[in-house]
């Protein structure tokens, strides 16, 4: 009934296409989003044509937070299956064998399915990202944003792991959240972290508590903390010796948050963990800046 004979029908498709739509399927996924906005935090005006005040990039840092919150939270008050797994994974024969266990886990999907999480996610990311650039005119930002949001949704049919009326129902709730953020919080990066922070705590007070649960809820609380204290003082531009230092407490930052992933800690320990990850990377430019010796 929710695929409406659409996914059934893409699924028929010629299996030499699903690694294509495995590779495009990432411009929605979790680690995709979180990188390109570390990226684009760590540049700040310095990147060439996408750069943005780190404000508006920490605004959209808000945005997905909220969102993947409010994906959590929606999935497990539904807790509708995803699509029956194939006996095989389509176009894995396509895929040399150094890479095949990546590329199952890009093409196949567990847990609940309604809503599509890279749908709703997608659309957050992506339309908040034209919300926040200045490149091009605000119309061929949101038309480039909705095409990359089509591709993502109309790649998790095809690869199965959605029904029709999951990625629909994303885009939409995707589109309500934007709107709703975005009219509440005016572009005000502060804002955006505190609406964020409500769907965290809701589906960790709806329970059972899960580490994904505490995981969000503790990198969302950590980036509001960090934010309220902090963001009056986030520069826009860092003199070029202090990108160093960036970089190396970006990637500390990132191998914390690595193990704690791999090794799911007690929740007390991952929340904490998160919190200081999600904390340390808006507070990074700031301390930058700090320990930058003055130029003579």
């Amino acid at each position: 009934m929710r695929g409406v004979g659409i996914t059934e029908a893409l699924q028929r498709l010629p299996d030499v296409l699903a690694p294509v739509f495995a590779l495009l399927t990432q411009l929605g996924d979790v680690w995709f989003v979180f990188l390109v906005l570390v990226l684009l935090y760590a540049a700040g005006e310095r990147l060439p044509v996408l750069g943005a005040p780190r404000r508006r990039v920490a605004f959209v840092l808000g945005l997905v937070l909220g969102g993947i919150a409010l994906t959590t939270a929606l999935k497990a008050i539904f807790g509708f299956p995803r699509p029956p797994a194939p006996a095989s994974v389509p176009g894995v024969r396509y895929v040399p064998g150094l890479l095949r266990g990546a590329y199952v886990e890009a093409a196949t999907a567990t847990g609940y399915g309604f809503p599509s999480g890279h749908a709703l996610l997608s659309t957050v990311f992506w339309g908040g990202l034209a919300s926040a650039l200045t490149v091009g005119s605000r119309r061929a930002r949101a038309a480039v944003a909705g095409c990359v949001v089509a591709v993502i949704c109309l790649a998790r049919l095809v690869l199965g792991v959605h029904y029709a009326v999951d990625v629909v129902v994303g885009v939409t709730i995707g589109l309500a959240y934007l709107g709703v953020v975005l009219g509440l919080a005016g572009g005000r990066t502060r804002a955006a972290f505190r609406v964020a922070a409500v769907p965290a705590v809701v589906c960790v007070l709806a329970g059972p508590v899960t580490f994904d649960d505490v995981l969000i809820l503790g990198g969302a609380l950590g980036a509001l903390g960090a934010w309220e204290v902090l963001g009056s003082r986030v520069p826009s531009r860092l003199p070029s010796v202090a990108i160093l230092g960036l970089a190396v407490g970006i990637a500390v930052l990132g191998g914390l948050f690595g193990v704690v992933y791999v090794l799911e800690p007690p929740l007390v320990v991952t929340g904490v963990a998160a919190a200081a990850v999600f904390g340390g990377l808006l507070s990074l430019p700031v301390l930058a800046e700090r320990v930058t010796p003055s130029p003579r």
